[in-house]
């Protein structure tokens, strides 16, 4: 609860959940930020390219490289925040963050438990709510076209044409802390981000899948700004929320944020659809002008696009 200055009763305590991975979590993070007081990420176990990849190769371990990026964006303390971003450029670590090797530590001194260790740097970090992954067991991302099947995150992010994806193994036990999470937000955010290998391998566990469908917070799915070179190249904003009702049945969506304004100069057609039909499909269409000056979704946009959601 939150003090009023003058007197009055506390203020409820207002609560987000956000669902993803990668650059488009950690917009939605730095949105959130904005408009609630505390926020939880659940992220991406899929991840297997990079420093992650090799991590979890190496060590057996969830793939940091997500849940790095989410603490780092929710860190009060900016300069420890800076710390964990570093990348090493030579030698054998090479191409790594210090925050993944700190995520793999903080797990070992914790006797295995992943999210002890990211609550630990959580505390760290000054971070106001929790960093959770989808699973506490690594999973593989497989996805098939019309020419075959493709094994692998990093491999399916470049393939045009997915038709369908799942996780081995398929049905991995969910993070309860997540499943907590989605329970007692105030707002429930999907997106933006990569629909097939950031989105997806979240809401594929069944256990997020099931959580989402006796929430009692909207859910909200931020689009992207433009179709993405490989995975979603081609696709409209309908074919998006197509895939989400072909692979999550029971999902039911109760607002899409929309970006109107300048054609974002990134590869890729803008992103939209029929304002009808999009109205049809969730209840409720924000359209924000959401393009910042690098490109991607500006947190302070999103935060009011979000805001008007929220506050009903």
């Amino acid at each position: 609860m939150s003090a009023d200055p003058r007197g009055r009763a506390p203020l409820p305590v207002r609560r987000a959940t956000a669902i993803g991975g990668g650059h488009g979590l950690a917009r939605s993070l730095a949105a959130l930020q904005e408009i609630v007081d505390e926020v939880s990420a659940v992220v991406t176990v899929a991840d297997d390219g990079g420093s992650s990849g090799r991590l979890r190769r190496d060590l057996d371990v969830l793939p940091p490289g997500d849940l790095r990026m989410a603490l780092a964006t929710l860190a009060r303390d900016r300069e420890l925040a800076e710390l964990v971003q570093y990348r090493f450029d030579r030698g054998e670590l090479s191409g790594h963050s210090l925050g993944n090797l700190m995520i793999v530590a903080l797990q070992e001194l914790a006797d295995g438990d992943p999210v002890a260790g990211l609550d630990r740097l959580a505390r760290l970090l000054a971070v106001p709510g929790r960093v959770l992954p989808c699973s506490r067991v690594p999973v593989d991302l497989r996805g098939r076209t019309a020419t075959g099947t493709v094994a692998g995150q990093a491999s399916l992010a470049t393939t045009q044409g997915i038709e369908e994806v799942w996780l081995d193994p398929a049905d991995p036990p969910v993070t309860p802390e997540a499943v907590a999470a989605i329970r007692d937000a105030d707002l429930i955010v999907l997106g933006p981000g990569s629909l097939f290998t950031s989105l997806l391998p979240n809401l594929l566990v069944p256990g997020v899948a099931a959580a989402l469908t006796v929430r009692r917070a909207p859910a909200v799915f931020v689009a992207n700004l433009r179709e993405q070179p490989g995975e979603t190249q081609g696709m409209r904003l309908p074919d998006h929320l197509d895939v989400l009702e072909r692979h999550v049945p029971d999902l039911r969506l109760d607002a899409i944020v929309v970006h109107e304004g300048a054609r974002p100069s990134g590869g890729g057609a803008p992103l939209d659809g029929d304002e009808e039909e999009l109205v049809a499909r969730a209840g409720r269409l924000v359209r924000r002008d959401l393009l910042d000056g690098r490109d991607g979704h500006d947190p302070a946009a999103l935060a009011a696009a979000l805001a008007e959601v929220l506050d009903g």
